[in-house]
């Protein structure tokens, strides 16, 4: 199989550069909305299977396009799986397309996709610019009442817990040299504690990365204390996770 490249960042979603923001109520506005069932694009030997539906609404005055996906998905391999993606997209005639990327790597949570388990795949809601800056005004057409009429699904990477893969090579290479990113992170952050102290580690932290987990982590135990030790057993967790996946790999 091969698959389009993937940009991978530590957020499950990769989305064009419309997205306004995202992780609203899911259930907000999709009541009387039509359903698109997501149609498998990636061939029968694909791992896993997603089952579920996407939904959108346009409000033009707010000059937005709301997309929602509620779906499922399945191990349908006779192995555990460590790390999938998916690449979800719309077929439209007007107005702005969904790109969606959306990926689970259990590296650093620990676990895998165990075979002919399932588990959750939702955007509540993916909000695009209907209409870019300084475009014509938006304007319903012959099509507005369906400008979007499609949405298919492609399992772009699968990892198996024993470093196997089914996918594209070059973005398994990415996956990888993104957990290589995580590791470096935690091993600065580690020094900077070790040599320069509670106060240092502490600023270093809040200096913006790429990565979900150190966002979540930061999120998670600034509602729980003040000093770093959240902070840092979270991440020692982490490097010890890390190894177990490794060791599971080596087998």
């Amino acid at each position: 199989m091969s698959a389009p490249r993937l940009a991978i960042i530590a957020v499950l979603f990769v989305l064009p550069s419309h997205l306004l923001w995202a992780q609203q109520d899911c259930g907000d506005g999709q009541e009387h909305l039509t359903r698109y069932e997501l149609r498998t694009v990636s061939g029968h030997r694909n791992p896993i299977h997603v089952d579920g539906y996407l939904t959108f609404r346009d409000d033009p005055a707010a000059n937005i396009r709301f997309y929602w996906v509620q779906a499922s998905v399945k191990n349908v391999s006779k192995k555990r799986i460590s790390y999938w993606s998916v690449r979800i997209e719309t077929k439209v005639r007007s107005g702005p397309g969904l790109n969606l990327s959306h990926s689970h790597d259990y590296f650093f949570t620990g676990g895998a996709l165990a075979p002919n388990e399932s588990e959750s795949l939702q955007s509540c809601p993916i909000r695009l610019v209907l209409q870019p800056k300084n475009g014509e005004p938006f304007a319903e057409t012959r099509h507005a009442t369906i400008p979007v009429y499609a949405a298919t699904m492609r399992v772009e990477l699968v990892q198996y817990s024993d470093g196997s893969i089914w996918g594209d090579q070059d973005a398994a290479a990415e996956v990888h040299q993104f957990r290589r990113y995580t590791l470096d992170k935690i091993e600065s952050l580690q020094q900077v504690y070790s040599g320069q102290g509670e106060k240092a580690f502490m600023e270093a932290l809040e200096e913006p990365t790429a990565d979900q987990c150190f966002e979540q982590i930061k999120a998670t135990c600034r509602s729980q204390t003040a000093d770093s030790s959240c902070v840092r057993k979270a991440i020692q967790q982490m490097v010890a996770t890390a190894a177990q996946q490794r060791d599971l790999e080596a087998q």
